[in-house]
Order: C-alpha cells, then sequence, then structure tokens
C-alpha cells in the first residue's frame, strides 16, 4: 500500500511537472511570437557590384534596414541617388563596401559608370 501510494505521487508529480515545463514552453512560444511580430526585425540587404551591375538590380527593403553594396568587381564604382543627385557614395574600391540605412525609395546609379542602374524600394513594416 505504501509503494503504491508513493508510486501514485510520484506519477502525479512526474505528470505535473510536464505539463507545467509544456505550457511554460508553449507560453514562451506564444510570447516569442507576439514579441517577434511587434519587434522591429532590422535586417541588412546585401547588392553585388560585379560585371558593370548591381546585382539585384531591384530591392525591396523594410524602413530601418541596412543595404550594404559590395564591389566585386575590377574596377571602383560608386551609388548616387539617380533622380537629383542629391546624395553619393565616396569612390567604393574593390574588395570594399559600403553601407546605408534608407528613409525612402529611390532609383540610383554610378555616376562614374551611368548605365549601370538600380531601384531600392522602402516599406513600412
Amino acid at each position: 500500500m505504501v509503494k503504491r501510494t508513493i508510486l501514485s505521487g510520484v506519477v502525479t508529480c512526474s505528470i505535473f511537472i510536464f505539463t507545467s515545463c509544456v505550457n511554460s514552453s508553449e507560453q514562451k512560444s506564444q510570447i516569442a511570437d507576439s514579441t517577434s511580430t511587434t519587434q522591429m526585425h532590422k535586417t541588412t540587404d546585401t547588392v553585388i557590384i560585379e560585371g558593370m551591375q548591381f546585382k539585384p538590380k531591384q530591392l525591396t527593403v523594410y524602413k530601418g534596414d541596412t543595404i550594404i553594396w559590395i564591389n566585386n568587381d575590377i574596377v571602383a564604382h560608386n551609388v548616387t541617388e539617380d533622380t537629383a543627385q542629391t546624395w553619393t557614395s565616396d569612390s567604393i574600391d574593390i574588395g570594399k563596401t559600403w553601407t546605408m540605412i534608407p528613409s525612402k525609395s529611390f532609383n540610383y546609379l554610378c555616376s562614374i559608370h551611368p548605365t549601370m542602374k538600380g531601384v531600392v524600394t522602402v516599406i513600412e513594416r
């Protein structure tokens, strides 16, 4: 009788602990899911410069994300706003990078090689 009572108590405690762990995991998962949708998960998007092209030519990013241009070409390039040329990167030498966090959409080009063009579309989360 004593063994049954102890065994029954152990089984009951084990079930309680298991259920608590599962519920705790589910709660943490639910909290993580709700947090991930409300927090700003900033990311980094990459544009590769090679073969006298920006790859990809069109890029859509969230406002606040970072874009990094990597020059894998055989000559230097830059990134220049296309419409009014209100901003430009310095020359991006071979193997170097340039980074920006855009707040609005823009068309751009390499002012050294104006046939090289790209588009960045910035959207809200």
